[in-house]
């Protein structure tokens, strides 16, 4: 396994590891195949045509051999799957099969099927989508076969779920720790998980207000495929502090072997959504707090700001520009929830107000749960060493030797500690075990609120929703949240003065006009 591979696939085998509550070895996963296929009646649709995609964008960051069967489609289709194919980040292997398809689906490990029949045996997982509503079914229970209103939001949500469903069978998650989802649907537009219709239809065309996307990192990933795919037309402006690193191939959808890794996540976020979107799109390697404190946004009078952030501070600094709309996306290592608020509802919290809490440093709380010094936390996804050993607290060192004997990482070591402490992934507020398909779920939630509350700003609006685990599914671990603005809080305190720069911005905006 080269350094980048072990880094890459760093982040999700420390998921792997929580949920088996042991070391999952890189060969484990990469001795397995998983065939991606699809049944021709769902794959002619727009919707079976997304998730197809997704799901292959997902699949092979996390698992390690992916053959891909297509039934007939048009030849565009199938082009596009075999650029996909040829460019694709991947642990192990993967193609496009012509050869013997009965013979491959009867020796693979799982499949994962874009259909509605999940029939043949307990390895399938099928999903689709119709309109707002991701599907999914395995154990022999069935789809609906109609996906004929186009909504790409719940077809990334349908393969983020999928691609969830597949990676526990292939490392072979306990039934008492996550059962098999045996029959799902899930509206992203009420968030219900037995929905009594599947939504209303998108315009044709959706105008964006100036936008502004906070981080480009494997939420933001998610959030730039939904704004490729969506038809909208307006300006957005990326920004994030770093650059795509080996790292960023196990968590990010869009990173493809060549042409990202070292670049600026603003710009090549940026280049990409004006390559593949009608999107006025620019990038700036900046952090929010310099945008805060006046660095220009292309000229952009932002009132709608997108955060795929995994920081408390930035978080709370986001909020500090005051947009109409805030749509917060965030992740622990099994879970997706987001946050929104909008100015012009003094009844919802800011994000300032839900995140009051200073931040922990999350180096502090590692080196706490390990022993190991903050030197040898400073890269995650490297092997334990002896010299990390030598430099740690010495009642750890007996169980830290033998985490070297295994070649386990530091991530690895740290998701273990968090475990044996019986502390939940948020006491390590650093630490970012991780797998693609929960941030892609968290993408989805943050762009459908986001739709919603720019098309339908009349329904209700839920505050916080989390998916406690999207392993568990949403009707066995959601919740829906909401809290008071705190008194003390800028967006009470001061809601007048903010309110009036509000206006005057809007003036200044209809006069360019």
């Amino acid at each position: 396994m080269t350094p980048m591979i072990e880094k890459a696939i760093s982040r999700p085998l420390g998921v792997a590891n929580s949920l088996m509550n042991k070391s999952v070895a890189y060969q484990d996963i990469c001795a397995m195949t998983v065939v991606l296929t699809a049944e021709q009646a769902v794959i002619q649709t727009q919707n079976g045509q997304w998730c197809f995609v997704d799901a292959l964008a997902l699949l092979p960051r996390v698992v390690g051999n992916v053959v891909v069967i297509l039934p007939e489609c048009t030849i565009e289709f199938r082009r596009q799957i075999e650029g996909i194919c040829s460019k694709a980040w991947c642990i192990g292997s993967l193609r496009l099969s012509d050869g013997d398809a009965e013979s491959l689906l009867a020796s693979c490990d799982a499949v994962l099927c874009v259909g509605a029949s999940s029939g043949r045996s307990a390895k399938w997982t099928t999903i689709n989508c119709s309109g707002w509503v991701a599907r999914l079914a395995s154990d022999g229970n069935t789809l609906p076969v109609d996906c004929s209103q186009p909504n790409a939001i719940s077809a990334l949500m349908a393969a983020s779920i999928g691609v969830a469903e597949t990676f526990k069978k292939v490392i072979g998650v306990p039934s008492d720790v996550a059962p098999p989802l045996r029959k799902l649907e899930f509206s992203l537009f009420d968030l219900a998980t037995s929905p009594k219709s599947i939504g209303p239809t998108l315009p044709q065309e959706i105008s964006l207000p100036d936008t502004l996307l906070v981080g480009a990192g494997a939420i933001g990933n998610g959030i730039g495929v939904l704004l490729s795919q969506l038809p909208l037309r307006g300006r957005v402006h990326v920004i994030d502090k770093q650059a795509y690193a080996d790292e960023n191939l196990g968590t990010c959808m869009l990173v493809e072997r060549s042409g990202w890794l070292g670049e600026s996540k603003a710009g090549r976020m940026a280049a990409w959504l004006r390559e593949n979107s009608s999107l006025d799109a620019t990038g700036e390697r900046a952090t929010i707090e310099s945008v805060v404190s006046g660095s220009p946004t292309n000229n952009l009078t932002v009132d709608l700001v997108l955060n795929g952030l995994d920081d408390v501070n930035a978080r709370r600094a986001a909020q500090g520009l005051w947009p109409r709309i805030m749509i917060d996306g965030g992740i622990n290592e099994v879970g997706a929830a987001v946050i929104q608020h909008r100015l012009d509802r003094s009844d919802l919290a800011c994000l300032m107000c839900w995140f009051d809490s200073p931040s922990l440093d999350e180096k502090t709380i590692q080196s706490q749960l390990t022993g190991l010094s903050k030197d040898s936390l400073a890269d995650l996804g490297r092997r334990l060493n002896i010299a990390d050993v030598e430099m740690a607290s010495e009642d750890k060192r007996e169980a830290l030797r033998k985490s070297v004997e295994e070649e386990k990482t530091i991530c690895s070591v740290i998701t273990e500690a968090t475990l044996s402490a019986q502390l939940g992934v948020e006491a390590a507020a650093g630490f970012r075990p991780s797998v693609p398909f929960v941030a892609t779920a968290a993408a989805a939630l943050v762009v459908a609120q986001a739709i919603k509350a720019l098309i339908h700003p009349e329904n209700p609006v839920v505050p916080k929703y989390q998916i406690g685990s999207l392993f568990l599914g949403p009707e066995n671990s959601a919740i829906e949240l909401a809290m008071h603005p705190i008194d003390s809080c800028p967006c009470v305190a001061h809601r007048g003065l903010i309110m009036q720069l509000r206006d005057r911005h809007q003036r200044m905006r209809e006069q360019e006009c």
